[in-house]
């Protein structure tokens, strides 16, 4: 959910208008998401002086192609998100949101300490920012620094109990205990984020490649089936250019996936 600023938080028509997409896009649903990309798109299009949201759009743009809601070239997606992300941060260096924004894109593009500083200054310029915590550990799940990521994670879910993010944060700390070998405590978090969030697909991968490692066969068949109804498209392909591992993570990872029967 939205962190405000309360610099923001005035009688101000760009202001809403990223409350309103906020709002839908935490909804975490496609439908939800195309219509709160299309109000910020308005919203830069009407305002095009007003950072947060440039900064929210390129953030919601990269999640639906992670996501896989959106389709078409990944690379001309990340270019245009990189782009708003910049520019946010040149009307408003104090904007957490475009450092958030910007330590995406670089997620996205596997530059994992770029992806650091950048939630990193989004934390320093608004210490209550929670999600900033929980990407940041994201991003260190997906590149092995398993105890750097739990840490992060967890700071979120203690900042934000409630959060409809934090599937994405129990799926970050799935990931960082997968990577750690500890599979079993992988698979209860796994099913923590796909319980709290049943059609969020990046949950039922990393609790699909769990099950499969710690051996649990038949229920990782399950898992795959059911990944499959959420995302048609999904492959091992998919997987290795769409999802920012680093190399060896990447490579434990589909490991996993492997086992539970994707091809």
């Amino acid at each position: 959910m939205l962190t405000v600023d309360h610099r923001f938080a005035l009688s101000n028509p760009a202001w809403d208008m990223v409350i309103q997409a906020n709002s839908l896009f935490w909804r975490l649903t496609k439908a939800e998401d195309e219509a709160a990309i299309a109000i910020l798109k308005q919203a830069v299009e009407r305002y095009p002086d007003y950072a947060p949201a440039r900064s929210m759009l390129a953030f919601m743009m990269l999640v639906s192609g992670y996501v896989g809601w959106t389709v078409g070239e990944r690379e001309a997606q990340v270019k245009q998100a990189a782009a708003l992300a910049t520019r946010a941060a040149k009307l408003d260096d104090s904007d957490p949101w475009a450092y958030f924004a910007l330590g995406y894109v670089a997620y996205t593009m596997r530059r994992t300490d770029e992806a650091i500083e950048g939630f990193q200054r989004a934390i320093d310029l608004n210490p209550n920012f929670a999600a900033a915590h929980g990407y940041l550990g994201l991003a260190l799940a997906l590149d092995g620094r398993s105890d750097e990521a739990i840490v992060h994670s967890e700071q979120a879910i203690r900042m934000s109990p409630h959060d409809p993010q934090n599937a994405i944060y129990f799926s970050a700390l799935a990931g960082a205990h997968y990577q750690a070998g500890r599979y079993g405590e992988a698979v209860n978090f796994g099913r923590k984020a796909v319980q709290q969030r049943s059609d969020w697909s990046p949950s039922h991968r990393i609790f699909c490649a769990s099950l499969a490692q710690a051996g649990q066969i038949e229920e990782a068949r399950t898992a795959l089936d059911h990944l499959k109804e959420l995302h048609p498209d999904i492959s091992i392909a998919w997987i290795e250019k769409h999802v920012p591992y680093t190399a060896g993570p990447m490579s434990k990872f589909l490991e996993g996936m492997r086992k539970a029967g994707l091809e």
